[in-house]
C-alpha cells in the first residue's frame, strides 16, 4: 500500500512539475475574461496564457513556492525548495503543502481546507497528502472540519509529534466541528505526548453535521481508519492508533464507532495489529466495535492481534480487548467470541478456520 501511495504522489508531483515548466517557458499574454475557466486551465496546460485576474474563479495553485494561479478568495501555499503542490478551488478555500518534501494538498469546495506536512518552519514532514472535497462552515470551523495529514503543529498542538507519508481524505460536507480526518502525529487527534505517525491513513466519505465525527489514524505507523455514511450525532467515527498496523472502519449507521489499538487516554498503553469493524448501513442507533485497549474497565489492560466486528446488527457492541489474540464477531445469526489459536499458521488464517 505504501508503494502505491508513493506512485500516486509521484504522478501528482509530475503533473505539478509539468505545470511549472509550462509557466516558466511560456509567454504571458492577456486572457479573454469572457472565456470559461475550463478553457483557461486548458490554455495553461497547453503552454499559453494564464487566466486573467479577477475572473471569479476562486482558484489558486502553488508549486514549490511559486504561485501559478491566484484568483478570487482561494489560497494555496507551498515553500520554495520543497516541491510541494497545493491546489484550492472554491470560495475561501485553503490548501497548504509545506514543512517537508513532496507534500500535496487539495481543497475543493466552499471553505474547503486541506493541509499536508507541517508548519512552514518545519522540515522532514515528507510526502504527506491531504484532500478535502466538499463544503465546510466559514471561519475557524473550516480548519477543524478539513483534512489534515502530518505534524501535530498543523492544529497548533504543543505536542511536537511528526508524520511522513500520511494521507487524509475527506469527501463530503461537514458542519459540526472536528469532523475532518486526521492522519499522522498523535497531537492531531488531541493526544498527549509527542507521538509520531508515519504511513497512516484516515478516510471519511459522507456528510457530518454532528461534532467530533471523524476518522483518526495517528500515533503509530501503518494505522488505517475510515468512516462512511451520514452522521448527525456527536463523537462518532473510527480511531486506529497508539500502536502500529491497527485497522478501524465504521461503515454506515449513525452513531457507530470503531476503535483499534492502544489507549486514547494514556498513550503509554499501546496496541498493535488490532482490527475493529462495524457494518451497519441501515441502522439508526449505530453499533460499536472495540479491539485492543479495554475501554470498559479503563485499566492498563490492552491487547495485540485482536478482532472485533459487528456485522449488520444495530445498537450492539462487540468488544475484543484486554488480552492478546481475542475475537468477537457479532452477526444477525449469532455471536462468535473467544481466543484465537496461537500457532505458527498465521493469526487470521487460524481465526477463519474456527468457523
Amino acid at each position: 500500500m505504501a508503494s502505491t501511495r508513493g506512485l500516486a504522489r509521484l504522478g501528482i508531483l509530475a503533473v505539478g512539475l509539468g505545470i511549472g515548466a509550462a509557466v516558466a517557458h511560456s509567454p504571458v499574454a492577456s486572457a479573454d475574461p469572457s472565456s470559461d475557466w475550463l478553457s483557461s486551465i486548458d490554455s495553461l496546460l497547453g503552454g499559453s496564457a494564464l487566466p486573467a485576474p479577477s475572473s471569479g474563479l476562486d482558484l489558486a495553485i502553488s508549486f514549490d513556492g511559486m504561485s501559478l494561479v491566484h484568483d478570487g478568495s482561494a489560497t494555496a501555499n507551498t515553500t520554495s525548495g520543497e516541491y510541494g503542490l497545493a491546489i484550492a478551488e472554491g470560495a475561501n478555500s485553503y490548501a497548504s503543502a509545506t514543512g517537508g518534501t513532496g507534500d500535496y494538498a487539495l481543497a475543493d469546495g466552499t471553505n474547503g481546507y486541506a493541509v499536508a506536512g507541517g508548519e512552514s518552519s518545519d522540515t522532514g514532514a515528507n510526502y504527506d497528502t491531504a484532500i478535502d472535497i466538499g463544503n465546510n462552515p466559514a471561519g475557524d470551523l473550516a480548519i477543524y472540519d478539513g483534512a489534515i495529514a502530518g505534524n501535530a503543529d498543523l492544529l497548533g498542538s504543543a505536542n511536537a509529534g511528526t508524520g511522513s507519508y500520511d494521507t487524509a481524505i475527506d469527501i463530503g460536507n461537514n458542519s459540526g466541528g472536528n469532523d475532518g480526518p486526521r492522519a499522522g502525529a498523535g497531537g492531531l487527534a488531541g493526544l498527549t505526548g509527542n507521538g509520531n505517525g508515519d504511513n497512516d491513513t484516515a478516510i471519511d466519505f459522507g456528510n457530518n453535521s454532528g461534532s467530533d465525527d471523524q476518522p483518526d489514524a495517528v500515533d503509530g505507523n501503518g494505522n488505517y481508519a475510515s468512516q462512511s455514511g451520514t452522521t448527525t450525532g456527536d463523537d462518532n467515527g473510527a480511531f486506529a492508533g497508539v500502536g502500529n498496523d491497527n485497522y478501524a472502519s465504521a461503515v454506515g449507521g449513525n452513531e457507530s464507532n470503531a476503535d483499534a489499538g492502544g489507549s486514547f487516554y494514556d498513550t503509554s498503553i499501546t496496541g498493535n495489529n488490532d482490527i475493529a469493524y462495524v457494518l451497519d448501513p441501515f441502522g439508526t442507533d449505530g453499533s460499536d466495535a472495540f479491539s485492543g485497549y479495554d475501554y470498559d474497565t479503563m485499566t492498563d489492560a490492552t491487547g495485540n492481534n485482536d478482532l472485533a466486528a459487528v456485522l449488520g446488527v444495530d445498537d450492539t457492541t462487540g468488544p475484543a480487548w484486554g488480552a492478546n489474540d481475542l475475537y468477537d464477531i457479532v452477526t444477525a445469526l449469532g455471536n462468535e467470541s473467544g481466543t484465537a489459536a496461537s500457532t505458527s499458521g498465521g493469526w487470521l488464517a487460524e481465526l477463519l478456520s474456527l468457523f
